[in-house]
């Protein structure tokens, strides 16, 4: 065979083996591409939370209030920059680059889009919820945090019927197909609802009320003969949607001012006035007050020095005379604030449901009493005393039945959403008996004159009577003007006769409590009595 014939017998042979491997190169990406493309999953998405409503006593929606909107979203899709167009600024931030990674999601959107799949859902918070102190909020993983959410953390994941789409995915993210389903994934096999004993008329009644003359403070409106806290409002509010915000606001908006413990100031009276009762002193009994009293080489003042005269106890609510209560217990020490104090769970939490409690506060102990300065200034509502608009409400709350103190809670029950059938109790009322019933009345009878005729009449309601309690408590600190903060009270139950609701207003600083608080008061109770 010649040279130039065996060259060309290579050259042949190289290109043909070229040619074959060409082939299986393109064979074998080909394979690849068609056994990706085959290559089906299955993903889920999710187009409701499954977090559980939480409702009102009345199964009334507390959170879940509001409509929203939510679409499925491809990179295929056609319609991309309708799509980014009608997004919530949250979703707008991920949009670009889930499109470029190819990534199939489920986006909130803020209107639905012609021509397109859109959910209807309900959207877990919104800028008007109520009750959003008591009822707390998530975090972005949708883990409770503060509140009711993280109290019934468990309970409440999972306890929704959740839809959801399962499609099936190829290698190149393209959905091949789809179908809508719907799933109950906790252990009572039925979607739940959480149920508080709040009544959302009376909240939301409250919230308004508060937003016009409440800056700092809080409003608790408690059943009085069960209990049951029908509203609690603290402000300032904030929105659970926009948590970042609330950090930089003044007079701590995520504080729940309900919860957190106070000087009482004259609105302890009421108590002291019955544990001198109790132990033999009669309301009858007359002080004479000259504006100051000297305890220890120091002069306690009743507010502006002013001089009460000669009066009985009745009166010294009425007028809300320091001197007369410092002359009161100091004077007859055969009783102890302790005891009635710890009855009344004074320095101590009070626990509203599992594992959500007021502060404890501070109640001074026997030694401290013993000094009779501390002795004094705790029996005008100062010194160490410090107490929760909780506590007050549910001291306050025995003078409406009789002597018996009725622990305060919040949490109803667990509900079968569908049904309504009761799953877990909450509630369960308990009270005990911490005075007479002869020495309630008596107190009792003089609160409706503090209404009537103290406070300048600012307490009292246009319709029906009632009775209760101002304070005025000094706090210590001042403001840049160098003028002392002082937090406002008013405690009282409504109506006189058969007592429905008491009532605890707290304001810090809010001035002198007969021109602030009081009037608000008034203004619950003409509102509850126009509700009814």
């Amino acid at each position: 065979m010649t040279e130039k014939r065996l060259i060309a017998v290579f050259v042949l042979f190289t290109s043909f083996a070229f040619l074959i491997e060409l082939n299986m190169v393109h064979i074998n990406i080909s394979d690849r591409y068609h056994t990706k493309a085959r290559n089906q999953q299955t993903r889920q998405y999710i187009i409701d939370d499954d977090r559980a409503v939480i409702t009102d006593c009345n199964s009334d929606n507390i959170t879940n209030t509001v409509t929203g909107y939510k679409t499925l979203v491809t990179a295929y899709d056609d319609d991309l920059q309708q799509v980014f167009n009608a997004l919530t600024e949250k979703e707008k931030a991920d949009f670009e680059t889930n499109i470029k990674n190819r990534k199939n999601f489920m986006a909130e959107i803020t209107y639905p889009i012609e021509n397109r799949v859109v959910y209807e859902v309900t959207q877990r918070y919104s800028d008007f919820n109520i009750a959003q102190h008591l009822t707390g909020y998530t975090d972005s993983e949708g883990n409770g945090v503060t509140g009711m959410e993280k109290v019934f953390d468990s309970i409440l994941k999972g306890g929704k019927t959740v839809r959801f789409i399962e499609a099936q995915v190829n290698g190149y993210g393209e959905i091949t197909s789809m179908e809508n389903n719907e799933k109950t994934d906790n252990e009572y096999g039925v979607p739940i609802q959480l149920s508080l004993t709040i009544d959302n008329t009376i909240q939301r009644l409250c919230e308004g009320i508060a937003k016009e003359y409440i800056p700092d403070g809080s409003i608790v409106v408690m059943e009085s003969d069960t209990g049951k806290i029908k509203a609690m409002v603290s402000t300032p509010f904030y929105t659970a949607n926009n948590v970042a915000a609330a950090l930089h606001m003044e007079n701590s908006p995520l504080v729940n001012k309900a919860l957190q413990a106070f000087e009482p100031g004259s609105v302890i009276k009421p108590l002291w006035a019955a544990v001198l009762l109790e132990n033999g002193y009669s309301k009858n009994k007359i002080y004479n007050c000259t504006g100051t009293i000297e305890i220890n080489d120091h002069q306690y003042h009743c507010n502006n020095n002013k001089a009460h005269g000669e009066i009985d106890m009745e009166q010294a609510l009425v007028v809300s005379c320091n001197c007369y209560f410092v002359n009161a217990s100091v004077k007859n020490k055969a009783f102890s604030y302790s005891q009635i104090g710890s009855a009344l769970q004074f320095g101590s939490n009070i626990y509203l449901t599992e594992n959500y409690c007021t502060s404890a506060g501070y109640f001074p102990t026997n030694n401290e009493l013993d000094n009779l300065g501390q002795l004094a200034s705790v029996s005008f509502g100062q010194g160490k005393l410090l107490l929760t608009p909780i506590h007050i409400a549910a001291y306050m709350n025995i003078f409406a039945n009789e002597g018996r103190y009725v622990y305060p809670q919040v949490a109803q029950g667990i509900y079968n959403a569908e049904s309504g059938n009761r799953i877990i109790n909450l509630y369960s009322f308990d009270e005990k008996q911490v005075i007479s019933p002869e020495t309630a009345q008596k107190v009792k009878s003089m609160l409706q004159s503090v209404v009537q005729d103290g406070a300048m009449g600012r307490a009292a309601p246009q319709q029906l009577s009632a009775g209760g309690k101002t304070g005025t408590a000094q706090t210590g600190r001042y403001n840049e003007k160098g003028k002392e903060i002082l937090t406002a009270w008013f405690c009282g139950f409504y109506p006189y006769e058969n007592p429905e609701y008491t009532i605890c207003i707290t304001m810090y600083n809010g001035g002198e409590s007969t021109y602030t608080a009081a009037p608000v008061f008034k203004k619950i109770c003409d509102s509850l009595y126009y509700l009814k």
